[in-house]
Order: C-alpha cells, then structure tokens, then sequence
C-alpha cells in the first residue's frame, strides 16, 4: 500500500493522543557543506501505537508492520544515497520507543534541498516543483518558509489533525564552525558559544504560519 500525505496525517491522528516531537538539526560549514539530522521522536505515544499494532486495520487503512516500516525506512535511504551531494546516508529505528532517527552529510545546501524535494513528492502528488528550504550565500544563511508551497499540506489537515500538531514540538537547532549573529531572532535563541541557533515551536506554528521559523544568520569569517 502506497501512503500518501493524507493518510499518513490521518493515521498519525489516530494513533496518537500524546504529543510527539520532530528534531531538525543541521551543522553547516564555511564551505556551505555540512551535516542534516532528522529526528521523530514518538515514545511519548508509545501505549497508543502498541494498541494499534495489535489491529490489521483501522478506518480501513492497513496498519504498518514491522516489516512494511523498515522496507519504507530501506526506500528512503535508497533514495537519499541517489541524490548527487549527499552521503554517509544513516537511517536508526526504534521500533520499541517509536524513535526514528535519519541523517546525512551535504555537498551544499542546493544538494540537500534537493534531497528534501525528492522525499517530499515521494509522499505528495502535489510537492511543488522546486523547495529551497534553506539558502546559504555570501557568509548568509537563511531558512526560508515565506512561500505558498505548504499552504496545501495544510489544507488535508482537518481540526483533529490541526489539534494534536499544535500539541507536538518542532525543534531546529542550526550549528556553525565560527560566531554567527541572527537577524529577524524573534522566534530563535542563540547559544551561549554563539555558534548555533535554537527555535522551538508546536507543529502546526511551524508549518502553517509564514515566517514563524524564518531564519537570518550571518556567519563569521
């Protein structure tokens, strides 16, 4: 079976009434090269997905085996080792927590862009064309969510699906070699080294508000 976006929000939905946690982190060199972590962290939901691994389907949807999950884990991978820039592809599941754990090193960051793109319309007909999450020009790196490309995710999310993304927590921590200062810090919190950025929101802030986790960083020379 074929899990679009939609039905992934919806069993995401069903199956957990606790909060969940993403984790985005990514060290980014002088060179614009550097490494990209992506962290689901589901433990918090534990009992209720360990409830539902005991059906073969819900609202008609088959439950994911173990089996299905690390052969959807192995397609990603696969995928990722694809992309031209991107290497030393890892991929960690907990399967007993519900920890999953993927991270990679990039070329630059029009490889990882690239890479989040192709993950992304794996999953959606509708992922635009082109993604540039992140940009890094000239000492200057940005993450930039000031487009219309997710308004249509959240469009598929209905109330239930809105609720518990406004109860999870989404996490980006953006580390450097050198100092750094942010620009447009409102929503992020510098280290005390000075050499990284932290931002912490729900889900749903995250993905549906423009601008919220915009990021402006001047890295030092």
């Amino acid at each position: 079976m074929k899990y679009t976006l939609h039905t992934i929000l919806l069993l995401i939905t069903i199956t957990m009434a606790s909060c969940f946690e993403v984790i985005e982190d990514v060290t980014v060199h002088k060179n614009g090269s550097g490494t990209y972590k992506f962290i689901v962290n589901l433990s918090q939901s534990k009992n209720q997905i360990d409830k539902i691994r005991t059906q073969d389907s819900i609202l008609h949807f088959k439950v994911p085996t173990i089996e299905m999950a690390d052969a959807k884990i192995t397609e990603v991978k696969n995928k990722l080792k694809t992309i031209d820039g991107i290497s030393n592809v890892v991929i960690t599941q907990d399967h007993t927590n519900y920890i999953y754990h993927l991270s990679c090193d990039f070329k630059n960051v029009a490889s990882l862009n690239n890479a989040i793109l192709n993950l992304w319309k794996t999953y959606d007909k509708k992922a635009p064309a082109t993604f540039n999450l992140y940009s890094y020009e000239n000492g200057v790196f940005k993450r930039n969510t000031n487009s219309s490309e997710l308004e249509h995710v959240t469009q598929l999310a209905g109330s239930q699906e809105r609720d518990l993304l406004q109860k999870a927590n989404y996490t980006v921590i953006c580390r450097f070699d050198t100092t750094i200062s942010v620009g447009n810090s409102m929503n992020y919190s510098l280290s005390p080294s000075k050499k990284a950025t932290l931002y912490k929101k729900d889900v749903w802030s995250t993905i549906a508000d423009k601008g919220i986790s915009n990021n402006v960083i001047t890295v030092g020379q």
